[in-house]
């Protein structure tokens, strides 16, 4: 599944952000919020998620079985701990 967000609309603070995060869109049932912009269904196992954030910079979380608690606590965490190559 692939999932566009787009943070620059949001002025929540980063831990509601968080909180957000993944209780709209990393359980069984997406829960679309105001930063959304699509959902595409395909049959992967995976959630890719396409996020413009509000400095300008896009980021691409690939949220899977084996990285899903990480980035459940923190996707900004987990994004730069993947973006650093490491899972």
């Amino acid at each position: 599944m692939k999932i566009y967000l787009d943070r620059r609309s949001c002025n929540c603070w980063i831990g509601s952000c968080e909180l957000c995060f993944s209780s709209n869109y990393l359980l069984d049932e997406l829960r679309p919020n105001c930063c959304l912009l699509d959902i595409q269904e395909d049959d992967s196992q995976t959630r890719t998620f396409y996020v413009q954030d509000r400095d300008g910079t896009f980021k691409t979380l690939v949220v899977d079985q084996d990285n899903w608690a990480d980035f459940y606590d923190s996707w900004q965490l987990s994004y730069e701990r993947q973006a650093a190559g490491a899972r």
